[in-house]
């Protein structure tokens, strides 16, 4: 009896596992910790074999490492987020999914190329980069996996909470980070283009203190009284002694404020800024005079059109109608 049940046991989990690995790609939200939905055929075979050969939708030239479906971890990330699968956010040069959307970019931007190149408008994926800004860091080469764990963790985007080792920095969504509209359940294109455009998002703390893990430089001199080779961040815009025009930022018109980037009107949109007694979405997107600025305000986390990841082209040659528009809706020179 008790051999019996050994076998129907492993039977029954032997067809549990054929079930799980059976599953397609969008049976589930992807990377959601909270609800553990996320297929792991969406990135792992079980066997790397199938009827002989290999199995359909992975990379010839496995089995890789721990049963992954391409050779690499760029590879595997950008397999779904490269524009390819309208259900995940895309993080691949030219994004299309955000045009018509009211936003002209997600929150994080875009990677210009899938690895190897470097660019001058933003992280580079799989450069052996030998120095880094602001940083002590050297001969990094970044991944997807740099920034985020692909298994999912508590903070925001699953970003790390120690990308650079030690203490680290933990950047709740919900406490730090507010949303709007969460991804879709299970995913679909038009919840996944809400979810993550760059509006969707507000923020209270930390998402500037996470960018200084590796930007380490950053942390102890770029809000020292005296500074001049830094923007300050996480101060308000009205602190004293700052060349700043509080009341211009709150009026969101005039110099700097516009409705598109590029359009050959000078203006832009709404620099994202920081709130930091917001408790929700909703208080976290208040015009005041004592908004904060914060490391997104002027960058995007994966890059961009523009060159240093900047949301406007502040540094482009051809000095477009736009280049001071950013500065000036705080400064309104």
């Amino acid at each position: 009896m008790i051999k019996k049940q050994k076998i129907l046991s492993g039977l029954l989990a032997i067809l549990t596992l054929c079930l799980i690995y059976a599953l397609p790609a969008n049976a589930a939200h992807y990377h959601d910790l909270e609800k553990n939905r996320q297929p792991c055929s969406d990135c792992h075979v079980q066997h790397y074999s199938e009827g002989g050969g290999t199995p359909s939708g992975v990379e010839t030239g496995g089995p890789f490492a721990e049963l992954l479906i391409r050779s690499t971890t760029n590879k595997l990330c950008l397999f779904c987020h490269d524009g390819s699968d309208p259900k995940a956010p895309d993080v691949l040069n030219p994004v299309t999914m955000y045009d018509g959307s009211g936003d002209e970019h997600s929150g994080a931007g875009f990677f210009n190329n899938s690895g190897g190149v470097t660019t001058e408008n933003g992280h580079d994926l799989g450069v052996d980069t030998v120095s880094i800004p602001f940083s002590s860091m050297t001969n990094i080469s970044l991944t997807c996996a740099s920034c985020h764990d692909p298994h999912g963790t508590a903070n925001y985007r699953n970003v790390l909470t120690s990308p650079a080792g030690g203490t680290g920095i933990a950047v709740e969504p919900a406490l730090d980070v507010f949303r709007d509209a969460p991804p879709g359940d299970p995913p679909s294109a038009s919840a996944s283009i809400a979810a993550y455009k760059e509006s969707n998002l507000g923020y209270k703390a930390k998402s500037s203190l996470w960018c200084t893990e590796c930007h380490d430089g950053l942390k102890t001199t770029v809000n020292v009284p005296g500074n001049r080779v830094h923007h300050f961040v996480d101060i308000p815009i009205n602190g004293t002694g700052y060349p700043t025009d509080s009341a211009h930022w709150v009026a969101g018109t005039g110099s700097g404020f516009g409705t598109a980037t590029g359009d050959l009107t000078e203006g832009v949109p709404r620099l994202r800024f920081q709130v930091s007694g917001a408790t929700d979405y909703i208080s976290s997107k208040v015009i005041a005079s004592n908004n904060e600025v914060i490391c997104a305000s002027c960058h995007m986390a994966h890059g961009g059109k523009y060159k240093k990841g900047l949301v406007w082209p502040y540094l482009e040659p051809d000095s477009p109608v736009d280049a001071n528009s950013g500065c000036n809706q705080c400064h309104n020179f």
